[in-house]
């Protein structure tokens, strides 16, 4: 149809219906509206065919809401996160965390729980003679003196010698139950040796024998200090504290090369012995025990370092796949609660009793007179020869300090840097000397004593010797630290758990051997030998010093 006018056939919607996304709509209420409403009609075309990807980005962005912050939610452990904290707490809620690397964490958890108590109570009611009442004729002050054994009663649990080994079994299990590690521990003795703690630890009777015992009156004291419950109960659970952390020590002087570890309260010292050690003692241990009665009971004097638990313990760990078994003996640390300066080892035996430290010193102190020597001759030199002289003597001396290993250059840098970690850890790391050590460190002049602690440590002496020469031990020494700041000496017989047997038979045998006539004899020699020659250089060491008081 031809349509009269100036309209064009574009214009008519019977002829080319438009599309509103290619040609844009003149300005109008009705055209906007339209516009609007197919855009709604685009977003929701939209929304409906992505409805499975918005699902998943919005679980997403609610499992990671936050970015690396940390939930709220979830409690951060700490150091009991890495303790195991899904084993079963011990008697009255104790949390013991429990390290694989840390031995002594094993033997508290195993002390704390609830199937060593009952093995352990079983062993005590049959070393007791005391005949049970029933609980309704029973008084308070009964009760209360069945948690608090008598002097006899702790003598009589120590003199016991029916055996009363408790081996104990634990496991770590996972959320889903299935187990991680495995934990053995057996205690040696466990009657016994809990008697030694009851009077070891407990201040009434310790106190009596600190006053006998001169020589470890130092670890005995300043452990009964420490405890101030009179409960059988509570100087367990604080001997079970004790052992609940520790740490690696490097204790030095040593050529057993025995690993050592110390309690975070300084109280004890776990040293980890040989299957040998471990059942040479337990031989003797009845011997041990009535020894310690004698002394702790009877105003024995002796300076022997307490042990006071013996321990195997071992772990398999199913993660790693790492499996270890290990004998500790636990033992008083003599140096509790002093600041000693000073620690010597002594055998009474000069044959290579020297320590490394010893001989650095003394190339330094040569040094230091040489290098006098060189200052003087440069102020005194009148010519040039004198003074080139002497430079190639200072040459040669550095030389030969090289040479000998201890390089003076390399030793003052490495000082020059750790002068403040020396000054921070100066208590930690001190050495331990030998009796070449101490008799330049008292320029072979024995170490004076009053005529009190000189008695008394002499017979501690012949006391201690003596035991030990009955039960065929030998290759003791004496711990000796010198306290500046009380002027006094704390000594302890140490490293009393090895035997004369073929072994050291065989090693005497070989160290005689290359021997020169006239040169000094053996470290191992015969018990009765050692003894001897223990007792004598401990006369040479320390001698009486008189005062107004001593008497003639």
């Amino acid at each position: 149809k031809k349509v009269l006018g100036g309209k064009r056939p574009t214009d008519t919607a019977e002829e080319l219906p438009t599309i509103p996304d290619q040609n844009p709509s003149p300005l109008g209420f009705g055209n906007n509206y339209d516009s609007t409403s197919q855009l709604e009609s685009q977003g929701k075309s939209k929304t409906v065919t992505t409805a499975g990807g918005a699902l998943k980005s919005a679980v997403t962005r609610f499992f990671t809401r936050g970015g690396n912050k940390e939930d709220p939610y979830i409690v951060d452990l700490g150091f009991f996160g890495k303790g195991r904290p899904r084993l079963p707490p011990g008697i009255g809620g104790l949390v013991i965390p429990v390290f694989d690397d840390q031995p002594s964490t094993i033997i508290a958890h195993s002390l704390a729980s609830t199937d060593y108590d009952l093995q352990f109570k079983q062993f005590l009611n049959a070393t007791s003679s005391v005949q049970q009442q029933p609980e309704s004729s029973r008084s308070s002050s009964e009760k209360r003196d069945e948690q608090l054994p008598s002097r006899k009663d702790i003598e009589r649990r120590m003199l016991g010698r029916n055996k009363s080994h408790i081996k104990h079994t634990f496991r770590d299990f996972d959320e889903k139950g299935q187990q991680l590690c495995k934990f053995v521990c057996t205690t040696f003795w466990s009657v016994q040796f809990n008697a030694v703690r009851q009077a070891f630890m407990n201040p009434q009777i310790s106190s009596k024998d600190s006053s006998s015992s001169g020589g470890d009156a130092g670890g005995a004291s300043g452990s009964s200090k420490s405890s101030s419950g009179t409960n059988r109960l509570d100087i367990e659970k604080s001997y079970i504290r004790s052992l609940a952390t520790s740490f690696a020590w490097a204790a030095s002087g040593g050529k057993s090369g025995a690993a050592f570890s110390r309690t975070t309260d300084d109280r004890f010292v776990i040293k980890c012995i040989s299957r040998t050690e471990l059942q040479m003692f337990l031989d003797c241990a009845p011997a041990y025990f009535e020894y310690l009665s004698k002394a702790f009971f009877h105003g024995l004097p002796t300076v022997l370092c307490k042990i006071v638990g013996v321990y195997q313990i071992g772990y398999h760990n199913r993660v790693t796949g790492r499996r270890t078994m290990e004998q500790v003996a636990v033992m008083q640390n003599i140096f509790f609660g002093r600041k000693i300066s000073k620690i010597f080892d002594l055998k009474g035996s000069l044959r290579g009793r020297f320590t490394r430290q010893g001989n650095v010193e003394k190339e330094k102190k040569s040094s230091k007179k040489k290098n006098k020597h060189y200052r003087r001759s440069k102020s005194d030199n009148t010519t040039s020869d004198s003074d080139s002289f002497s430079s190639c003597d200072e040459d040669d001396d550095d030389t030969l300090s090289t040479s000998s290993g201890g390089i003076e250059k390399d030793e003052k840098a490495t000082s020059n840097n750790a002068d403040k970690g020396e000054k921070a850890e100066k208590s930690e790391s001190i050495s331990t000397l030998l009796d070449g050590d101490f008799l330049e460190f008292t320029n072979g002049r024995p170490l004076p004593l009053t005529d009190r602690a000189k008695a008394v440590f002499h017979m501690s002496i012949l006391n201690d010797t003596l035991f030990l020469s009955i039960i065929n031990v030998l290759d003791y020494s004496i711990l000796v630290g010198i306290d500046e700041e009380k002027m006094e000496l704390v000594v302890g017989i140490i490293d009393f758990m090895r035997q004369y047997d073929i072994l050291k038979q065989m090693e005497r045998v070989g160290k005689s051997l290359p021997m020169v006539v006239g040169s000094e004899a053996p470290t191992i020699i015969q018990p009765p030998l050692y003894k001897a020659r223990f007792t004598n250089a401990m006369e040479r060491y320390f001698m009486t010093v008189p005062s107004k008081w001593t008497t003639i």
